[in-house]
Parts: C-alpha cells; sequence; structure tokens
C-alpha cells in the first residue's frame, strides 16, 4: 500500500521538481536582464525589482533541494532546521532591501533626479507579469496534490513577485506616456510593500517552521 502510494506520488514530484527548475531558469533570466536595465537606465524600480529577485534564489535553491533529495531517496533529509534557516536569511536580505529602497527613493525625489524608460526592461517587467502567475498556479496546483507546505510557500513567492512586475509595468507606462520622472521613484516604492510583507512572512516561516500561504 504504501510502496503503490509513494509511486502515485512519483509523478507529481516530478512535474513539481520541473516548474521548479523553470522557475529557477526565469528567476535567473529576470535578475540578469533586470540588473542591465536598471545600469542602463539609472531605475531604483528596475534595480529593487532585480536585486529582490536575486534574494528569492536562495528560497528557490533550497525547495528544489529537498523535491531532488526526495525524488531520488523517497524522503526529505534536509533537516527543518536548512528551511528555517534559509527563510530568516531571505527576510533579512529583503529587510535591508525595503531599507535601501526608501532610503534611495527619497533621495531620488529630492533630487529630482531623471530617470529613462528602459526597453528591455518593460519586456523583463512584462513577461514576468504573465509567466510568474502561471508559474504560481502550477505549484500552488502540485503542493496541493503533494501536501508540500514548501512548495506552497514558494508559490506565494512567486505570486509576490507577479505583484511586483505588475507595479514596475505600470509605472514604466506611466513614466513612457506622460514623462513624469518621479514615476520610477514611486514604483519603487510600491515595490517595497511586497518586499516587507514577503520579509515578515519568511521571518514568520522562519520562527515556526510553516510555508507562508497569501
Amino acid at each position: 500500500m504504501e510502496e503503490r502510494a509513494a509511486i502515485r506520488r512519483k509523478r507529481p514530484l516530478k512535474l513539481a521538481l520541473q516548474v521548479e527548475t523553470w522557475s529557477l531558469l526565469w528567476i535567473v533570466t529576470e535578475t540578469v536582464l533586470s540588473a542591465v536595465a536598471a545600469v542602463s537606465a539609472g531605475s531604483l524600480a528596475m534595480s529593487a525589482f532585480s536585486v529582490d529577485s536575486a534574494v528569492e534564489l536562495v528560497s528557490g535553491v533550497v525547495l528544489l533541494l529537498r523535491l531532488m533529495t526526495e525524488y531520488w531517496t523517497g524522503k526529505d533529509q534536509l533537516s527543518d532546521m536548512v528551511e528555517r534557516v534559509a527563510a530568516g536569511t531571505v527576510g533579512s536580505c529583503l529587510l535591508l532591501l525595503a531599507a535601501y529602497i526608501s532610503f534611495k527613493s527619497g533621495q531620488q525625489l529630492a533630487a529630482k533626479t531623471p530617470v529613462e524608460v528602459s526597453t528591455l526592461g518593460a519586456v523583463v517587467a512584462a513577461v514576468s507579469s504573465l509567466l510568474t502567475p502561471w508559474l504560481a498556479s502550477l505549484k500552488h496546483r502540485l503542493g496541493v496534490k503533494l501536501h508540500s507546505h514548501a512548495l506552497l510557500g514558494d508559490a506565494a513567492c512567486s505570486m509576490t513577485c507577479a505583484y511586483m512586475a505588475w507595479t514596475l509595468l505600470a509605472g514604466l507606462a506611466v513614466q513612457w506616456a506622460f514623462g513624469w520622472w518621479w514615476m520610477d521613484a514611486v514604483a519603487a516604492l510600491g515595490i517595497v510593500y511586497f518586499v516587507l510583507r514577503e520579509a515578515l512572512e519568511s521571518w514568520t516561516s522562519a520562527l515556526t517552521g510553516e510555508a507562508h500561504v497569501h
């Protein structure tokens, strides 16, 4: 009976591995391209988006290792403590990122620093705004099927990335349409909200061991 259940679990587990691999490949691509766009346009919002993606790689890699371990050995050999440490690290990095964005946004608004509209940044944000909700949906469905709190938590992270992409895309669209230089700082502050929420939920996960799901 247990052997039959393990065999039935193998298929969705393999699909979860594939989805998480796709997700990590996109996160790496998103991080690099948005960083290039941020430097070329001098965009704080794009920088925030890029750094947040880089931080999220930590939790994604931990989850991938958990899934690979279970797939090949039939059990999860990574301790709960590893996941808690990863969540705490991500939460701390995100809190620092939120503080940095807030400070730089204030500087940018005070100095009235003009920012170019980045075509590359707009493309990355547009792709992310469509791709990450789809990945979040797949992860959530598989998380429910596998009864995996870690996968459900990662689905929540992907959905937060989608919110950030929509915020960034809206800021770029308004900036392009009306030429409002201050929209970059406003979009960056909008991203801070999601960064802070993700940071607090990561810390809650680190303290309680429960994956955050929203």
